[in-house]
């Protein structure tokens, strides 16, 4: 093999290569199993931690003009898990998501900018106990590589859960439990098989 041809074949291979890594550009599904929807808190000055196993959603990216993405996502409150039944069972009450009612919390973006530092904001309305607040989600993408070819959202929002009625009665003294809360996603993005317009939702 002369050295040209070697140098052919090296190029061809690593276009290859480049053209299997997937864009972080386009239509995404969040893919659950791959995924996770955390939340912090602190009762009595002691923090705690918790999670939702069941959640989906619609991701559209555009990182040359991300005030054309969207993200619109959906999570099923009765997947509620903090390792700890009887503080599980009560968060489900009625004083607290009243999950018998109110079974699902949803996020829907209107604007997404990129930030100087690299990243991104999504301003949008939070959605639980049918009680609606604007919130930020601050994120970073994961970009694919060839070992990992799907791309990644990593991010957070900052809420007080008071602003949604989480916690009634005696639960309302946030000496009990703090009022804020912060909430951690760490999302695996599946391009949609319905294509990668960046136009639909």
């Amino acid at each position: 093999m002369t050295a040209l041809q070697s140098i052919v074949i090296t190029s061809i291979f690593m276009l290859g290569g480049n053209a299997c890594i997937a864009s972080v550009d386009g239509r995404f599904l969040i893919s659950p199993e791959d995924s996770s929807v955390n939340f912090e808190g602190t009762q009595q000055g002691v923090g705690f931690s918790g999670s939702f196993s069941d959640f989906d959603g619609v991701v559209v990216l555009n990182t040359k003009q991300p005030e054309t993405g969207l993200i619109n996502a959906t999570v099923r409150i009765a997947s509620v898990n903090t390792n700890n039944e009887d503080r599980d069972t009560l968060l489900l009450g009625t004083d607290w998501l009243d999950a018998g009612i109110w079974s699902t919390a949803t996020f829907s973006s209107a604007s997404i900018s990129a930030t100087e530092q690299g990243g991104y904001v999504a301003t949008g309305e939070l959605t639980l106990r049918n009680i609606t607040r604007d919130v930020e989600l601050n994120f970073v993408l994961d970009d694919p590589t060839p070992e990992h070819q799907r791309p990644r959202m990593i991010g957070s929002i900052r809420v007080n859960r008071l602003d949604f009625d989480v916690g009634s009665g005696d639960w309302v003294d946030t000496n009990w439990v703090s009022d804020a809360v912060l909430i951690r996603i760490n999302l695996q993005l599946t391009p949609s098989l319905s294509g990668g317009s960046l136009k639909t939702p």
